[in-house]
């Protein structure tokens, strides 16, 4: 489970940009192959693939009902049937939105069309004629009328046709790309050429010059195709998807610069095919340039394409390990830092929603307490202050106290607190020298009955780096070191070492539980672990986040701290703590106002409504999610008809939620 998990966390990357072109609706290129699968996207933006019959009966078919009033969303559906190759289907649905639809001509071509697909060529021309005698003819409709001429072997009224279509509208490209590939089989490359040139000069025309430019890209005539791009662009006469075609092509002929340089100006994602944002990413990536990527990765992120998430999601992590990659430390004045000591007395996960003392079960009497410190780093060499972006290293100083706190807390009787260290407005504190337990028998709490403090170090890199940790157990009544429990692990093991680790610590102290405190609550495997721990490091930094020790100008990887726990949820549907982990973000996230919260509204209450489905937990913090997303309706609905046996504690805690 383990690779399956982190595959989908880390993702792969991809190295091509997108070349295409625009696709207005044209009976060409619109039969498909019988694929046994299809692919579609759920919810949270993952790629599936189910079989083309069980899509057609469960999704399409449904879907086309229902959007049957609905003349653009029935129009969009008809569209991806006939891409589908489900044009048999069709035949009432685009007759209905010839009946509905105030836009004439799209709906008489989306019937033509349908027609067409199901051999229907009389009826065709028929459909399309009278789309003419209501809209005119325009350049879509004489075009797919000269394919039904086409199709019956009509050849020179085809020609006719396809030219009126033309000098009607020069830059419908399925027509004009008809006819340039006409002139290509009767006169060959030159009869092409000369084809594109005819439509260039053509008043209005700018698609034919996108494709005069491809082909001096390829035959790099770099001059010539820049004018033209400059041209077309300067008009701004230009559809949505030019600006795809044009960064497509220059990337794949390696004019990576001009990409930037000529879309990045003009680049608009409420207007322009996204793909073409996709591609001007890629050109900032492999620019070096992380600062105008990210800037544009936010815009592409806020218009909530879920097929777009996962190739985001890559560019976000490219733009991170960037920034990690070009850092340096900067020295810095150890006696100008403000140092404060967090101390955590719950799970991180349970930090972020409002106090839900109502969801988690609360020892009893005056536990005792076993206290938990950051690890140090084991450094070879003089250690020196120093400002640096957050490392593998860096998070498991915290991570690992985090976990043993938390399996502290619901494997024993005792209570259970980490400590970290934190320059405030800088970020965690990693140590180079273990700390010295008689420093601290002093400042502790009197209910302290235990506490541990430890070093990590690592040699190697990649899947041959040695992990080497060591913990120090503390005994507060006797004032002195009680045990010290080390040992090394290889990347791949280190998270049986830290459950081993685990074990021998709650050995030691004792009071052990043969259940956890939440009954809910499951230990994460040795293979889950390295996972798990990452999620635990993450959740401190919003923690810290939402608190006030750090700005939102510091801390980078945002959407990949917020994202993890959604996909451990994903990946762990039957596992409470991951579903918690998540909304715990949303609500730090919340908290420190975060730019980017907006992006996960459809996302949660997808997860939301599965578990209700699935009488999940999480289903019952829906309050805090509804505020989180200002869905005050939502949320004053939810109070005002609260069951009547609900507890003193939950209506304190909705209240809360509403403050």
């Amino acid at each position: 489970m383990f690779k399956r998990i982190l595959s989908a966390l880390i993702g792969k990357k991809s190295d091509h940009l997108i070349a295409g072109t625009s696709q207005h609706i044209d009976a060409t290129g619109l039969q498909s192959p019988h694929h046994e699968l299809v692919t579609v996207y759920d919810a949270y933006g993952r790629e599936l693939r189910i079989a083309r019959g069980e899509w057609r009966e469960k999704v399409f078919l449904p879907n086309l009902r229902q959007k049957w009033d609905n003349a653009p969303e029935l129009y969009n559906l008809i569209i991806v049937g006939l891409k589908d190759g489900f044009a048999a289907d069709l035949v009432q649905a685009a007759a209905r939105l010839v009946e509905i639809d105030s836009d004439l001509e799209r709906s008489h071509i989306a019937l033509g069309i349908v027609q067409m697909e199901n051999g229907q060529l009389d009826l065709a021309e028929a459909t399309l004629r009278s789309g003419m005698a209501k809209a005119g003819e325009t350049g879509c409709l004489l075009t797919n009328l000269a394919k039904v001429f086409a199709g019956r072997g009509e050849q020179t009224l085809a020609d006719e046709t396809l030219w009126r279509a033309i000098q009607a509208d020069p830059n419908q490209d399925n027509g004009m790309l008809w006819w340039a590939s006409i002139q290509r089989e009767r006169a060959g490359e030159r009869g092409y050429l000369e084809a594109l040139r005819t439509v260039a000069a053509l008043p209005g025309s700018w698609r034919a010059q996108l494709w005069l430019a491809r082909h001096h890209l390829e035959h790099q005539e770099i001059d010539f195709a820049r004018a033209l791009y400059a041209e077309v662009i300067a008009g701004g006469m230009f559809d949505g998807s030019a600006l795809m075609m044009i960064s497509g092509d220059l990337g794949n002929n390696g004019q990576i610069p001009l990409i930037v340089e000529l879309i990045s100006p003009v680049y608009n994602e409420r207007q322009h095919d996204p793909m073409a944002g996709l591609n001007l990413l890629r050109a900032y990536e492999q620019l070096g340039r992380a600062d105008e990527g990210e800037v544009l990765l936010a815009r592409l992120y806020a218009l909530g394409v879920a097929t777009m998430k996962q190739q985001l999601d890559q560019f976000s992590r490219a733009f991170q390990d960037m920034r990690q990659q070009s850092a340096q430390g900067v020295s810095v004045d150890p006696d100008s830092l403000k140092i404060a000591t967090i101390a955590l007395s719950q799970p991180i996960w349970h930090y972020g929603l409002r106090n839900a003392d109502w969801l988690f079960a609360q020892k009893e009497g005056e536990s005792s307490e076993v206290g938990f410190f950051a690890l140090s780093h084991v450094k070879d060499g003089a250690e020196r202050a120093e400002s640096q972006w957050e490392d593998e290293l860096g998070r498991l100083t915290r991570a690992i106290p985090l976990y043993l706190a938390e399996a502290t807390h619901y494997w024993s009787d005792h209570a259970a607190s980490c400590y970290i260290q934190v320059v405030e407005g800088g970020g965690p504190v990693v140590s180079g020298c273990e700390a010295d337990g008689h420093a601290f028998f002093d400042t502790l709490p009197p209910a302290m009955k235990y506490f541990v403090t430890g070093e990590i170090g690592c040699s190697g890199e990649a899947d041959e780096a040695e992990w080497q940790i060591s913990l120090s157990l503390w005994n507060c009544s006797t004032r002195t070191k009680h045990v010290t429990e080390s040992g090394k692990a290889v990347q791949s093991m280190l998270g049986g070492l830290v459950l081993n680790l685990e074990k021998r610590l709650l050995a030691h102290i004792g009071r052990k539980r043969e259940q956890p405190l939440d009954l809910f609550y499951l230990r994460p495997t040795a293979e889950v672990m390295p996972i798990y721990l990452v999620e635990l490091g993450q959740a401190f930094m919003l923690t810290l986040l939402a608190n006030g020790y750090m700005s939102k100008s510091s801390i980078w990887g945002e959407r990949a701290m917020l994202d993890w726990p959604l996909t451990m949820a994903l990946h762990w549907p039957t596992v409470e703590v991951a579903k918690l982990m998540y909304i715990s973000g949303l609500g730090k996230a919340f908290d420190y106002k975060s730019d980017v919260l907006t992006e996960y509204k459809e996302r949660t209450l997808q997860l939301l409504l599965e578990s209700e489905h699935t009488k999940s937990l999480a289903f019952r913090l829906a309050p805090l999610v509804w505020m989180a997303f200002g869905m005050r309706e939502e949320l004053q609905a939810y109070i005002q008809n609260l069951p009547a046996d609900s507890s003193a504690g939950f209506k304190a805690w909705v209240q809360r939620v509403t403050d």
